[in-house]
């Protein structure tokens, strides 16, 4: 039921998807922080990849030295030195 009126008021707010909870939400501070907010599951992870399970398909991290410092059921929190990332294989930098 509080679902179905989520989405109902942010279709007719027109909010973004990561206000009613749909969407990932990323915030990366330099290369060295990211927060990732409305994740489904951690897929792999090693020191040089994360590869995370979002509503609007994976996401991956590479670089240095990352590690998981916080896991929460809808937050993460990693560290290391990030050199990328990407969706579904596409790469930013």
């Amino acid at each position: 039921m509080f679902k179905k009126i989520q989405t109902s008021v942010g279709e007719v707010l027109d909010f973004p998807p990561d206000v009613v909870g749909e969407g990932p939400k990323i915030t990366i501070i330099g290369r060295r922080e990211i927060m990732v907010e409305n994740y489904i599951s951690i897929i792999n992870f090693s020191e040089e990849e994360i590869r995370i399970e979002t509503a609007e398909g994976d996401i991956y991290f590479r670089g240095k030295g990352l590690m998981l410092r916080v896991i929460l059921s809808s937050e993460l929190q990693i560290e290391g030195e990030l050199s990328s990332f990407s969706f579904g294989g596409g790469e930013i930098k």
